[in-house]
């Protein structure tokens, strides 16, 4: 039986996500570190007529992906499509945050996502179409001052998404970067954000429609998708824009 593997799957984007999929008869394999939130979210889905399967896992600890493929495969679970979205990040100037936190960042948003990858293409089904959709952001297109850590992270894991994307596609095998601005999420509390949210109130999006978008995106093997006109405006904008004059622009929108 086929099953979708979701990180990060308790809240935000991710739980917006499990939410969508199940609404599309897809199984699920819900990873967190909260076990009360996942049980939760999978009491909520059982009446989607869906197979719900949690594990609760710390990717900060090392072998966690291969611990929770290991759990796939014991169990039989073939998972066909992941959902790396385990993600953070934090407000603040470089120099004043501690290191501590820019380490936790960079292995959550990146080495995490490339272990889970790695294990999902070693234990999945070779043989049958997979899928990978990997939560990004539009902070991947230009470096973002107060978000630098935040942001050097989300242009590594849009790099590697379009580049095992192109390594993938003998393999039959769709890679999508999903790349929101932003969204009403848990991840604005934990970045300790709120001001900047209230800020830039009228740009925010719903989780459920970053997921739709998301999974729709994956499906129809785009390389990238990103929700909203104004963010797709903006990724180009930053594209032909000299650094020189979007980098203070990126700033000044997180500026409060």
């Amino acid at each position: 039986m086929n099953y979708t593997l979701i990180t990060g799957a308790s809240k935000g984007i991710g739980k917006a996500i499990a939410i969508e999929a199940a609404s599309r008869s897809m199984n699920l394999l819900l990873v967190a570190r909260s076990k009360d939130l996942l049980e939760k979210l999978a009491a909520e889905l059982s009446t989607k007529n869906v197979s719900i399967k949690i594990f609760v896992a710390d990717l900060f600890e090392a072998g966690a992906a291969e611990k929770i493929f290991q759990y796939a495969k014991e169990n039989s679970f073939n998972i066909n499509m992941l959902a790396n979205n385990a993600g953070m990040g934090f407000y603040g100037d470089f120099a004043d945050t501690p290191l501590s936190k820019h380490l936790e960042i960079m292995h959550l948003n990146m080495d995490a996502c490339v272990s889970m990858t790695h294990a999902f293409l070693k234990y999945s089904d070779s043989k049958q179409r997979r899928y990978i959709l990997n939560t990004v952001s539009t902070g991947a297109y230009q470096p973002v001052p107060t978000m630098a850590i935040y942001s050097a992270t989300k242009s590594f894991m849009l790099s590697f998404s379009r580049a095992i994307r192109e390594e993938l596609k003998k393999k039959n095998v769709y890679v999508t970067a999903l790349c929101p601005g932003g969204t009403y999420s848990e991840f604005f509390d934990a970045a300790q954000m709120a001001k900047v949210i209230e800020k830039n109130a009228q740009f925010m999006m719903s989780a459920d429609k970053v997921a739709r978008v998301g999974l729709q995106a994956v499906m129809k093997n785009k390389s990238v998708a990103i929700p909203g006109f104004v963010n797709k405006v903006g990724a180009v904008a930053a594209k032909l824009t000299p650094h020189d004059l979007v980098v203070p622009m990126a700033g000044n929108i997180f500026k409060v």
